[in-house]
């Protein structure tokens, strides 16, 4: 009551309703007309397609299957525990083509047999050295070329990850020496 004895009006606290409906697109439609609520329609049908056409492009990539190989093997990313990441493919193991990435910069890209480098691939590790030939169970074997990252380059046989049979060793500065490698030994 006020001082007259009257007792006050009450004004309602709820918010002021819109006239013809209430959402997002009858703001636009009652302060600018019907064009602005079409165009906005419009606007936000294609952000939901570019958003779905994304959503799609990322699943695809993830699991694909390039030049259609995909009989019983699948082309997949994989991430180990140690943070290296594996593309390639892989049935139970990864087996053929793949992509090795360690977290310390290290990569090998090549054949895959039973989870282990084999057969022919390259090795780059973060130091700069790289190795481009052959592989068997995870160690250079057969004919390779191994490039340092001073510049020293051997060309020639390994066996169990040793320069070892026939070769050629050349060194930054020129110096050549070939002949047959054993363990990693140059000739005499």
């Amino acid at each position: 009551m006020n001082k007259d004895g009257q007792v006050p009006e009450v004004q309602d606290p709820s918010p002021p309703q819109i006239r013809g409906g209430g959402g997002f697109f009858h703001l636009f439609k009652n302060f600018a007309g019907k064009a602005v609520e079409i165009y906005m329609r419009k606007l936000i049908g294609i952000a939901c397609i570019f958003l779905l056409g994304t959503l799609i492009f990322a699943a695809s990539t993830y699991a694909e299957c390039p030049d259609g190989k995909c009989d019983d093997e699948v082309y997949r990313t994989d991430k180990s525990e140690d943070g290296a990441v594996f593309r390639g493919y892989s049935k139970s193991s990864r087996h053929g083509q793949g992509t090795m990435e360690w977290p310390n910069g290290d990569e090998y890209v090549g054949e895959w047999k039973n989870d282990k480098m084999d057969g022919f691939g390259t090795m780059t590790w973060a130091n700069g050295d790289l190795y481009e030939g052959d592989w068997q169970d995870d160690i250079m074997n057969g004919q390779g070329t191994y490039i340092w990252a001073n510049g020293d380059e051997y060309t020639g046989s390994w066996k169990n990850g040793e320069q070892d049979g026939q070769g050629t060793f050349t060194s930054a500065d020129g110096e050549v020496v070939s002949g047959v490698f054993s363990n990693g030994e140059m000739p005499r």
